[in-house]
């Protein structure tokens, strides 16, 4: 009787082993179906929560200077539209896709009122970003000059590292590909370091929170704030924005 089990025994094990390869052979295509392509004009549409953390002084953008130590934001993206608060500054911003040009919108909830910036004024003002790198958080070439490491899983996400110097500045970064969103950038600059770190991210349609209400703010044109120098909201908005508009 014993013998008659020994004899199906390497049958059992070979059974064993092929129930097990076959378990393996789908795992990466369960995650790679998790993989965004950065690269993608068809990103997520997502809704996230960050914190930033600065140190030392940044001399090229001074009005940073003047931002909390920590500040946390929330950021939503569509394939049309993304909007950013600083619930704790009362700030928020707005881009939305017209065709290939770009829109943009200063948002001050405190004051609920708005400045709107067409393309020929981000023209203007050198203002110039890709809808992929409003999308993503992050500028792509910038991440195309840095050492890029294996994709990993990290918490059950798939993640890939980034690292190296650019232009006299240390980054590191790791993005989490099933979102398409920085899970932390960390960068120093002589004296300078920031650090953003993701702390939740959902699908759009299941974000716990939603983008402050515009309706009814009195927007201006930017090429209008010319016209309103006597305005405090207005003189209050040239001193933080570092430059002054001459009609």
């Amino acid at each position: 009787m014993f013998n008659n089990h020994f004899k199906f025994l390497p049958k059992l094990l070979a059974l064993s082993l092929l129930i097990v390869l076959a378990a393996c052979s789908h795992a990466p295509a369960k995650h790679a179906a998790n993989i965004i392509d950065l690269s993608s004009a068809n990103l997520p549409a997502v809704a996230a929560e960050f914190v930033t953390t600065r140190s030392g002084a940044e001399h090229e953008h001074e009005e940073h200077q003047a931002l909390p130590a920590e500040v946390s934001w929330r950021f939503w993206r569509d394939s049309r539209q993304i909007t950013i608060e600083r619930p704790q500054l009362g700030l928020g911003e707005l881009w939305q896709r017209d065709g290939q040009e770009l829109i943009h919108r200063k948002l001050y909830h405190q004051d609920q009122r708005a400045i709107e910036f067409q393309a020929g004024d981000l023209r203007m003002l050198d203002i110039t970003p890709s809808w992929q790198k409003l999308a993503l958080l992050l500028d792509s070439q910038l991440l195309d000059k840095l050492t890029a490491e294996e994709i990993e899983w990290t918490d059950g996400f798939p993640t890939r590292e980034y690292s190296g110097k650019v232009a006299e500045t240390e980054w590191h970064v790791v993005m989490r590909l099933d979102v398409a969103l920085p899970a932390l950038i960390e960068r120093q600059q002589g004296e300078f370091s920031e650090r953003t770190e993701l702390l939740q991210a959902y699908s759009l349609n299941a974000a716990p929170w939603q983008p402050t209400s515009i309706d009814g703010y009195d927007v201006i044109d930017f090429a209008d704030l010319g016209d309103k120098e006597s305005d405090p909201f207005v003189i209050k908005v040239q001193a933080q924005m570092g430059h002054e508009h001459h009609h």
